[in-house]
């Protein structure tokens, strides 16, 4: 690659015969996943658990492994020519030891046995395991790497590991980074005879992958370290420590040495380039960026595991948020072209000889993936039932179809054609100023709208039905039903990142599920990294996607905007204040209602409890803020009056109702019917309040929720309750056609003029439910629920209470407690012997991830 180049992979596009551009226009909704995006796997797939992110072939040549980092953990052994599973070593959640796994891999021979060291992520040990002849893993060791004490016990979370060049050292990167350790990460050098650490070295923040140089001059004497917060890449004096920083890119994650070491190739995931590296110098000699064609000046390619074909002339180069492999020759400087993948890839790898691809894609092939029943034994939890796979393909097939898998991959990202500027043009957009965003928690389409007739939904698996949520049932009615509307998130800790910013960075996609199994990860996904707001203190936040959140490009645009409840935290108040809330992103500081209630659910969102005269549950906060409101809608409706009364009304206003999410039966809290209940009221007051305003006519409120992990549906699990209000939406109308979380963002950039922040958002479908007449402006009346569902208080004797009391916090989205929140609702709701939508010899709780 020559020096300073920066190549565009559009070029291809050029060269594709007419034969394979006839590709573009044959789009197979079958094929489309929730993220808006089409998928043409190819190739035999092998199942390897949740979330494969990472492949190594064995020093025989004979074998590969994959490691995992989701829910379903394993260290899956395969033939490196066939592709077939030969062994499975699992790490069950709920072990004691050995339950986790994360990125790490590196083989050393060690005489005739060959030895695996795999990392166990926040359990701070490496594994070791001597791999057999007919590719069996047995543990032979745990190499410890434990952190020192620190006052908040985060460990040191050990991702990448590398061999030294003379077997003697094992090169460990400690993730992690906090407050306690400077925001620092750090490189542990153990002792692959005794298993002691001789040594640690400090790195930039939240450090993952690292290589041993084992070839040539620098042989034994430096190591190379990603650094995915910084983008950099840290070069390790292995003798002395010291450390000298490169910059590469975005996110630097995975790290490939050539054959003879003399070059580094970089995978920058926020930044969509791969960087090649001059080991002599340590200076970056080339950059290549791999977005794809009509879409190459936004981000969304999300470049990760890398492998150069035999001849080194070729790199095979993961594209995550492409679903694709993008094909690099080298030598040429070009990308030659790209090839389909399943579901996020992550990793790649080659047989020995040069003639068989091996794709790991870490959320497998299927495109829709309903949990209405139990899949196989993994029950109905999300995150637990996407199976990861890895695609088998032979490279001599893929040569000979390049041109037309470049050009089906380029028409599945809507990247050819001006797709994306023929969507936004068809799009009907009414003169409006204001856009109302609101998101809620976690609900299922099946669970709140699967009673209406109308439209595609199972009442069996309703749980809220009209009497419970009469308000959200009513807009439904009144406006537009949208009844193939997915989340494009699992979790809430994704959700907050599809929901602001349209995606999910590489650091989100892969520790989400590593946090919300239970192993032990920071929930770092709304402006904090282990506790701190770094934003605010002048670093970068590592779960930021390239593209930045909703309120950055409205800044940018110059559009005023309020933030009531998104990505905040609550602070104690000093000494004659009331306790308050604070953003944790600088641009949201002073947009920021700071009485706004963050995610508490013993705070109401509406007064549906005092206007129907119901005595507060036990444990319910009565009054929060400066001005001692007793719901959030409160707070809001105080502030609403002022906007009107000077006649002026934020751009975007963004509101946070979390509690539909509920606490399951936990004693002294309401029920879960009566949190869904006052949340659904609170969404009735605020089209009640806007639409008795003189900014009606002027507003479109938008509502969705988060994810809809919690809960069951039909048609797949990322299905989901979602509303668009405006008078210039016609009565009653039904829309089935696709929609998702990025749908609702290009809507709201569309009504007010935002910039798309990257290739979701950008190809996705607005909702056009619009007209262009305002013949829907009757004000809206919100429907009060029924008094003895918002007056449901949780006993004591109350089904699962005490689980409820010990797995969920009022104060935060759950990690593992939501998986066991399905049953406690299903039970209270439906009764604790009410037959469960289930398969012979299935448990309903956590146990189901061993």
């Amino acid at each position: 690659m020559g020096a300073g180049k920066i190549l565009v992979i559009g070029a291809v596009v050029a060269g594709l015969g007419a034969s394979a551009l006839t590709l573009l226009s044959r789009r197979d909704d079958k094929r489309r996943i929730v993220t808006g995006k089409y998928i043409s796997p190819q190739g035999e797939q092998t199942e390897v658990g949740s979330f494969p992110i990472n492949i190594a072939l064995s020093p025989d040549r004979r074998y590969f492994v994959v490691t995992n980092v989701g829910f379903r953990q394993q260290l899956s052994v395969l033939d490196s020519v066939t592709g077939k599973l030969l062994s499975r070593t699992q790490f069950l959640a709920r072990a004691k030891q050995d339950k986790a796994l994360y990125y790490g891999l590196a083989f050393r021979q060690e005489g005739s046995r060959t030895l695996l060291y795999a990392s166990q992520g926040s359990e701070d040990v490496v594994g070791v395991f001597e791999l057999s002849s007919d590719g069996q893993l047995e543990r032979v060791s745990r190499f410890a790497d434990p952190p020192p004490a620190y006052k908040n016990k985060i460990p040191h979370h050990v991702a990448g590991v590398a061999v030294s060049a003379d077997g003697r050292t094992l090169f460990a990167v400690n993730n992690q980074s906090h407050a306690e350790n400077g925001f620092t990460g750090s490189v542990s050098f153990i002792d692959t005879g005794n298993g002691t650490v001789t040594k640690e070295v400090k790195v930039p923040a939240f450090p993952y992958s690292v290589v041993a140089v084992v070839r040539g001059p620098m042989a034994g004497k430096r190591i190379y370290v990603s650094c995915e917060r910084d983008g950099v890449v840290a070069s390790i004096d292995t003798e002395s420590g010291a450390v000298t920083t490169i910059r590469t890119g975005g996110g630097p994650t995975s790290l490939l040495l050539n054959r003879d070491n003399t070059a580094l190739y970089v995978s920058n995931s926020n930044g969509d380039t791969v960087s090649a590296l001059d080991v002599a110098t340590n200076r970056v000699t080339d950059t290549l960026l791999l977005r794809q064609g009509d879409l190459r000046g936004i981000p969304g390619a999300t470049p990760l595991g890398m492998v150069l074909a035999p001849d080194q002339e070729t790199l095979y180069v993961a594209l995550g948020d492409m679903n694709a492999v993008a094909v690099v020759d080298v030598k040429a400087h070009r990308v030659r072209g790209l090839v389909d993948a399943g579901w996020y890839p992550t990793a790649v790898a080659l047989s020995p000889d040069g003639r068989h691809l091996f794709v790991a894609n870490a959320k497998g092939v299927q495109t829709r993936n309903p949990n209405d029943k139990p899949v196989r034994d993994w029950g109905q939890y999300h995150p637990n039932i996407i199976e990861g796979t890895v695609s088998h393909l032979l490279l001599s097939d893929v040569e000979k179809g390049l041109a037309a898998s470049t050009a089906r991959v380029l028409d599945n990202n809507l990247a050819t054609g001006h797709a994306a500027t023929a969507i936004s043009r068809q799009f009907t957009r009414p003169p409006v100023k204001h856009v109302v965003y609101v998101i809620k928690e976690n609900r299922t389409y099946d669970q709140v709208f699967g009673d209406i007739s109308r439209a595609n939904g199972d009442a069996s698996l309703c749980l809220f039905p009209r009497e419970v949520t009469p308000n959200q049932h009513a807009l439904a009615d009144r406006f537009a039903l949208l009844d193939n509307f997915y989340v494009c998130a699992e979790v809430s800790a994704d959700g907050w990142n599809w929901s602001t910013s349209g995606m999910g960075n590489a650091y989100t996609e892969r520790n989400v599920p590593y946090n919300y199994s239970g192993r032990g990860r920071a929930y770092d996904f709304e402006g904090t990294n282990n506790g701190t707001s770094v934003d605010l203190e002048g670093m970068r936040d590592v779960a930021t996607s390239a593209g930045g959140y909703l309120w950055d490009q409205a800044a940018k645009a110059r559009k005023s905007y309020r933030n009531y409840g998104f990505f905040v935290e609550g602070k104690p108040g000093k000494a004659g204040e009331a306790e308050h809330e604070e953003a944790t992103k600088r641009a949201l500081t002073r947009q920021t209602c700071t009485d706004f209630r963050e995610f508490d659910m013993a705070y109401p969102d509406s007064d549906a409890w005092r206007k129907l005269g119901v005595a507060p549950a036990p444990r319910q906060l009565k009054a929060y803020g400066s001005h001692k409101d007793g719901c959030r809608m409160d707070t809001f409706h105080r502030e609403f009056n002022a906007y009107v009364a000077k006649g002026e009304f934020p751009s975007l206003v963004t509101i946070r109702l979390p509690r539909n999410h509920t606490v399951g039966t936990a004693d002294g809290m309401g029920s879960a019917r009566a949190m869904v209940a006052d949340n659904d009221y609170a969404v009735g007051q605020l089209v009640d309040l806007i639409s008795h305003s003189p900014f009606w006519k002027d507003t479109v409120i938008c509502v969705l929720e988060d994810d809809a992990q919690a809960g069951f549906d039909h048609v797949d699990c990322h299905r989901s309750p979602a509303l668009v209000i405006s008078p210039y939406i016609e009565r009653g109308k039904l829309d089935s056609r696709f929609y998702n979380t990025d749908s609702m963002l290009r809507t709201i950039e569309l009504l007010i003029g935002l910039r798309p922040m990257n290739t979701y958002d950008v190809i996705a479908p607005p909702i056009d439910v619009f007209s262009g007449r305002a013949a829907n402006m009757d004000p809206y009346a919100a429907i009060l629920p029924a008094k003895e569902i918002v007056g449901e208080v949780n006993r004591r004797d109350a089904y699962r209470s005490r689980d409820s009391a010990r797995l969920i916090s009022r104060m935060s989205e759950e990690s593992l407690a939501d998986f066991e929140l399905n049953d406690i609702l299903w039970g209270s709701i439906k009764g604790a012997n009410a037959p469960r939508p289930q398969l012979r010899g299935v448990r309903w709780n956590a146990r189901d991830l061993d």
